[in-house]
């Protein structure tokens, strides 16, 4: 048995004891499966729930619940554009964000990372375009840093756009209630769509859009991956449902995430291997090159850690990494001991 570093459980929530609790109980109640499409008999009451606890922590007025937050990301973009329309995004989001913008048919232009001066400049030169839709995410997954949320809702105010904002990694672990980052900055009402995930620390399965109800009815009857797909299983909706309540009931899940956070944080600047300031769970440790990254991780797993190596075509060629993540659950000797262990590899390595 080996111990995750690398897993997006940030709270713990899949194992918490509500969560399975509730599973075993619906188990009793409900069908395996939803049986059809939304649209068609897929929609139940606990779908319905789940939905508006959801608009109820991200602050929006309505949301929609898809399979997957994959599905989510590819079912928004592809509905709420076409190729009248431009998509403006970040050079890091999400595949998903990539390929519901592809599939919508708009233009695409990407920004180098972060640079929000440039795609300032690509929004000026946006006349042409029916609408135009800024996108990025809020919490960059493998690079483990924040975007700027005041730089994009100035750029939305500006120009006008519509600004989609992917919370995926963000849900459950920023904000004071754990309303993800747009909560933290209190910026809801400035950003139209939020799209994000169960998945993650959540610690179930689905994705969902959070915006207004005009947009959610839009998608409703326009957003090919909602309209289908197979709903999400009843049971999954009941075990979402608890652990949407249990992010702002359980505060302590989350302080006790930050602490694990702060330490993780402390010990891989010490041993001079993290540079970056503190902003999330993830701590990419740059290797370089592939066989490397493999290596390491290989060592890692044989002294019982799991921590996949994430090469190319997920970053860039030459800069392979191990993508260290921390949860409520991981205890400061679990953290001690992992980082003495990965010091001590890297400089055999080196």
């Amino acid at each position: 048995e080996r111990m995750l570093f690398c897993s997006n459980d940030y709270l713990g929530l899949s194992q918490h004891p509500a969560v399975l609790e509730t599973i075993r109980t619906c188990m009793h109640q409900a069908n395996a499966g939803a049986g059809a499409a939304r649209l068609i008999s897929g929609s139940t009451i606990h779908h319905k729930e789940l939905e508006s606890k959801i608009a109820q922590l991200r602050k929006k007025e309505k949301a929609l619940v898809y399979s997957a937050g994959y599905l989510a990301n590819v079912g928004t973009l592809s509905a709420l554009a076409d190729d009248r329309d431009l998509i403006v995004m970040d050079k890091l989001c999400h595949a998903s964000l990539v390929d519901g913008a592809r599939l919508s048919g708009a233009t695409l232009r990407v920004f180098p990372h972060k640079n929000y001066r440039r795609c300032d400049e690509i929004l000026q030169q946006a006349d042409s375009y029916r609408r135009v839709i800024l996108v990025s995410d809020s919490l960059f997954s493998m690079d483990g840093d924040l975007a700027d949320l005041e730089s994009l809702v100035r750029l939305r105010n500006k120009f006008g756009c519509l600004l989609v904002i992917d919370d995926a990694h963000g849900t459950g672990v920023l904000g004071l209630n754990g309303g993800g980052a747009a909560e933290d900055s209190g910026l809801e009402n400035q950003i139209d769509v939020i799209t994000g995930t169960l998945s993650k620390a959540v610690g179930c399965l689905g994705g969902f859009v959070a915006a207004s109800e005009e947009i959610i009815d839009y998608l409703i009857n326009k957003s090919r991956p909602f309209i289908f797909a197979t709903a999400l299983p009843p049971v999954m909706c009941r075990a979402a449902i608890k652990a949407v309540e249990l992010i702002s009931a359980e505060p302590g899940l989350r302080h006790r995430l930050w602490s694990n956070i702060q330490t993780m944080h402390r010990l891989l600047s010490d041993f001079g291997l993290y540079s970056a300031p503190i902003e999330s769970p993830i701590f990419p440790v740059r290797v370089g090159q592939e066989e490397e990254a493999l290596r390491l991780s290989n060592d890692l797993f044989d002294r019982g850690y799991l921590v996949p190596a994430v090469r190319y075509p997920t970053v860039s060629k030459g800069k392979a990494r191990l993508r260290i993540t921390v949860s409520a659950l991981h205890s400061t000797p679990d953290i001690e001991n992992f980082t003495h262990e990965l010091k001590r590899l890297l400089s055999q390595q080196g």
